[in-house]
């Protein structure tokens, strides 16, 4: 699997992109910097979208990418863009966001041939997506947030990402039953270690709180991490080199790109 960083931040800032992944040119993980980060063309080729809760930082671009591929679906020319998530969540972008008050419901829009569908995901069970598998597993933090693991053309190609995370055993738990070892973690570290009562409250996490996370698995994956808050970032990075040790891991940036 090919993943490219669109965004990865905790914070809208000049140089710092929202929270956004592309997996093999045309599935995003989440859609917080989609429309400024690719061109029309790149856009086009977006087949399907997970989305791990309905933040705004984590949605935002589904409204401004369906906006600027309406042009390809007037003439039936493509299938729409799916988006997946758990049930809860896909209601919660029809209710408050894609509602005709908000922005325009592109789910029905143009009538005879809609830019998007929602894809509804059970929690734990597969589901197929442009070559690649991916499960949903529930977190802890916003109503019905749920990390993703996605697998390539075999088990060992397997990336897990949490998502927007609190501390979370029921996930850490789902990694263990996989049926070969999850190597790669995409998790997040929001917070410095001093705002710990803040992050627990918001369903985030330290680099204290992950260390004791990542301890839930009995073996250390490659932890790639992003969603530092931008104001705290140096000392969150500081806290990191100490929380980490004995972990092999990387401060995701954008731009970047992977293979898995």
């Amino acid at each position: 699997m090919k993943l490219s960083v669109l965004g990865c931040s905790g914070s809208d800032l000049p140089g710092h992109h929202l929270t956004s992944f592309l997996v093999n040119e045309h599935i995003l993980l989440d859609a917080g910097s989609v429309t400024s980060n690719l061109s029309l063309d790149e856009q086009a080729a977006i087949t399907d979208i997970f989305v791990t809760h309905a933040h705004l930082d984590h949605i935002k671009d589904i409204l401004f990418l369906a906006d600027n591929l309406i042009e390809f679906f007037g003439h039936h020319t493509r299938p729409p863009v799916n988006i997946h998530g758990l049930p809860d969540v896909l209601d919660a972008i029809s209710t408050h966001l894609l509602n005709d008050t908000i922005w325009p419901d592109f789910t029905v829009i143009p009538a005879n041939s809609p830019v998007l569908t929602y894809m509804p995901m059970p929690a734990r069970t597969l589901v197929s997506a442009g070559g690649i598998k991916v499960a949903a597993c529930p977190v802890n933090h916003a109503k019905c947030a749920s990390g993703f693991v996605l697998w390539g053309q075999d088990e060992d190609e397997a990336l897990a990402y949490t998502g927007d995370t609190g501390p979370s055993p029921e996930w850490w738990d789902f990694l263990t039953t996989m049926p070969a070892t999850v190597k790669n973690v995409i998790t997040e570290a929001s917070f410095p270690n001093h705002l710990e009562e803040l992050a627990t409250i918001s369903k985030h996490l330290t680099p204290k709180l992950l260390r004791r996370e990542l301890e839930r698995l009995p073996y250390r994956p490659k932890v790639y991490i992003y969603h530092m808050k931008a104001p705290f970032s140096e000392q969150i990075q500081e806290e990191l080199h100490l929380a980490m040790d004995g972990y092999s891991y990387h401060l995701l940036r954008e731009g970047e790109t992977f293979d898995f």
